[in-house]
């Protein structure tokens, strides 16, 4: 058992001394390579016919990188050289020895060489940065041209490149990519720098007859039709300057030397026509500008002593298209220009202005009434005088009860006075405001009698809010309104025997109505002439006729406000009371009981109005839509529509109706 512990104990000491040796002779190595490499003393490189990979080895010692040899490269290398080379050149020389024998060397991620057929290389070639400093190795570099068309440099660096060179033109982004050796790289660039530059001039042109519009537009489609054959015309374009009736040229000079005579008959040979024109208006209604442009016609052909009957500016014609709200102009060149430059300036798009208006009405009314009526009449023999009281501010009329009732006893059922005394009692009685009673008869003695005690306590409470609310172009006028058309009797006529009345009514709207006209002016101010007014029913005149009383709070100001700010316009703070007594002269001042003989009425009214404005300025489309949106969803969450239209919501009557609810902002 001994021996075999120790023959086991031997085994493992020889494998513990082999390994120490091997590191050791890794160590070695390194460190004899690392001095080698060290080493600043120059070198000899004299190889005659020698393998390549040997070679390979020799300037691995000597420089102290690592190559990695592509299975595909082989043969024999000759290098001589009289007198030794400095240690810094060796890999440049070996390199370019390399690339005489159709091979190059790439470097790779962790700091080795390999070593490939130039062939290969073009396609693994790196990318060459800034600050890579260019040696014999295959590179790539990307190049954005900046003036020079890619396609035209790709042809002409084409017979630049070595054989194993690529030339690749990217055409969207105007970008060359270079593959070959790294001095030839740079070299390419530099004739690159040379051809690359621009050629561009600007040159202002000014224009006696024609728009600087059309002639650019004009300019434009020449472009197109010739870019696509002729490089020098990518760079070209033709800026209009209306204010001034210049026209802004840009590009290769001979492409502006060979427009320019374009450009001088097409301005002269519109001088000889004359010119007729259809303008299309695109934001401008031509029923509004039509006057306009004729007023400042007639305006330029006086100022220039021209009248009506001579001279090519009384010639001047314009006309209007309504259907496709377009004008045609009839006139000489210099009075075609002069109304172009007014239209462009006018026909432009408007802002629009969204008006909110806020009604804010409380009331308050409280009345009270007493009063008590009676009367007294004797006997056709006892000589009883009639006797009794009636007051206006008392229902019913005791008179018109009383003569309905004594009527009766001495007129037949047919009479017609009998029909309109019950009539007037009947009305009378219909106008009872709050409580009423009495009593009435006839003695034995035919003694007739009555009293009616009416008595009310009202109080109304009322609070009114409205909030209309439109949207108009700037400077427009907008009306919105929320009401009724009531008839409003204007006069009344009777036939020649009094009989058939004629009479002549009027419609007048009654509600919330809103008239407004904004103009918006500098720093987002806005100046408004607005109209605001409130109205509504009262109710008739008085029980026996049907003219109407109506109630109207009216607001008509000019203001100015900023944009979204909000203002008050206006309000009225109105308090009325009243206290009517009515009675018996001497016997109403008697204490307790002179009140059997008046009529107490009061009434009180409190009403508090006031009215708040907001503009707020629209842009553009998507502040447009955030105000719709935000009407939108007010509306469709209000909870009357849960149960509306069968429980569908705003947002199913929309898709119902025009298949579409409002569209969201852009980003949202």
């Amino acid at each position: 058992m001994k021996s075999g512990h120790r023959q086991g104990s031997g085994r493992d000491m020889r494998k513990q001394i082999t390994r120490y040796i091997v590191v050791l002779a890794a160590l070695i190595t390194a460190m004899a390579t690392e001095a080698v490499a060290q080493n600043n003393e120059p070198a000899v490189l004299n190889y005659r016919q020698a393998d390549i990979k040997a070679v390979t080895e020799d300037i691995s010692l000597l420089t102290g990188r690592s190559f990695i040899i592509d299975p595909r490269v082989s043969g024999k290398v000759t290098i001589i050289s009289r007198e030794p080379v400095e240690r810094a050149a060796v890999l440049e020389t070996f390199l370019s020895t390399l690339k005489v024998h159709g091979l190059a060397v790439l470097p790779t991620p962790g700091g080795a060489y390999k070593i490939v057929p130039e062939d290969q290389a073009a396609v693994e070639g790196q990318i060459l940065s800034r600050r890579d400093k260019p040696t014999d190795q295959m590179v790539t570099e990307v190049i954005k041209l900046r003036h020079l068309d890619v396609t035209q440099a790709s042809n002409m660096l084409k017979t630049l490149v070595g054989k194993s060179g690529r030339v690749l033109p990217y055409r969207p982004s105007n970008v060359l990519i270079l593959v070959d050796f790294a001095p030839n790289v740079e070299r390419l660039k530099a004739v690159l720098a040379e051809v690359d530059k621009s050629r561009d001039v600007v040159r202002m042109i000014s224009l006696s007859n024609t728009s600087p519009s059309e002639m650019a537009e004009i300019l434009e489609q020449l472009k197109s039709a010739s870019g696509a054959e002729n490089a020098m015309y990518s760079g070209f374009s033709a800026v209009p300057v209306d204010a001034s009736d210049t026209l802004m040229l840009k590009g290769d000079q001979k492409v502006i030397d060979e427009l320019m005579p374009v450009i001088e008959q097409l301005d002269a040979r519109r001088k000889s026509k004359g010119d007729l024109r259809v303008v299309k208006l695109n934001h401008t209604s031509g029923e509004t500008l039509l006057p306009v442009l004729q007023e400042v016609s007639q305006s330029l052909a006086q100022s220039k002593g021209e009248n009506a009957g001579g001279g090519r500016a009384g010639k001047t014609s314009i006309s209007l298209h309504p259907s496709t709200n377009s004008l045609v102009i009839n006139a000489d060149p210099e009075m075609q220009k002069a109304l172009g430059d007014v239209i462009r300036q006018l026909d432009v798009p408007r802002d629009q202005i969204m008006v909110e208006g806020i009604i804010v009405e409380v009331s308050d009314t409280t009345a009270k009434e007493l009063g008590l009526q009676y009367f007294l009449s004797g006997s056709q023999t006892s000589g009883v005088p009639f006797v009794t009281t009636n007051y206006s501010n008392s229902t019913p009329n005791i008179l018109a009860s009383a003569g309905a009732l004594l009527a009766a006893d001495e007129l037949g059922e047919d009479s017609d006075a009998l029909a309109a005394l019950q009539s007037n009692a009947i009305d009378s009685i219909l106008g009872i405001n709050g409580f009423a009673g009495g009593l009435a008869g006839k003695s034995s003695n035919g003694t007739t009698f009555g009293f009616i005690l009416n008595a009310l306590d009202e109080d109304i409470t009322s609070n009114i809010l409205s909030t209309p609310s439109v949207i108009t172009i700037d400077n427009e006028e907008a009306r919105i309104l929320g009401g009724q058309e009531i008839p409003i009797t204007t006069g009344e006529t009777l036939s020649s025997n009094n009989s058939n009345p004629f009479r002549t009514v009027n419609r007048e709207d009654i509600g919330v109505k809103l008239t407004v006209r904004p103009q918006i002016n500098g720093e987002n101010g806005i100046l408004a002439h607005i109209q605001q007014e409130v109205s509504s029913v009262a109710g008739t005149i008085s029980s026996q006729s049907t003219d109407l009383i109506t109630n109207k709070r009216e607001v008509e100001t000019t203001v100015m406000l900023q944009d979204g700010e909000i203002m008050v316009l206006g309000g009225l703070i109105q308090q009325d009371e009243s206290v009517s007594i009515s009675g018996v002269p001497l016997l109403k001042d008697i204490p307790v009981l002179g009140e059997a003989f008046k009529s107490r009425a009061k009434s009180r009214e409190q009403r508090n109005l006031m009215i708040f404005l907001r503009m707020t300025i629209i842009r553009d489309k998507d502040q447009l839509r955030r105000v719709t949106n935000k009407k939108y969803d007010f509306f469709r969450n209000d909870p009357l529509m849960e149960d509306a239209y069968g429980g569908i919501g705003l947002d199913g009557v929309m898709n119902k109706v025009i298949g579409a609810t409002p569209a969201k902002p852009e980003g949202e």
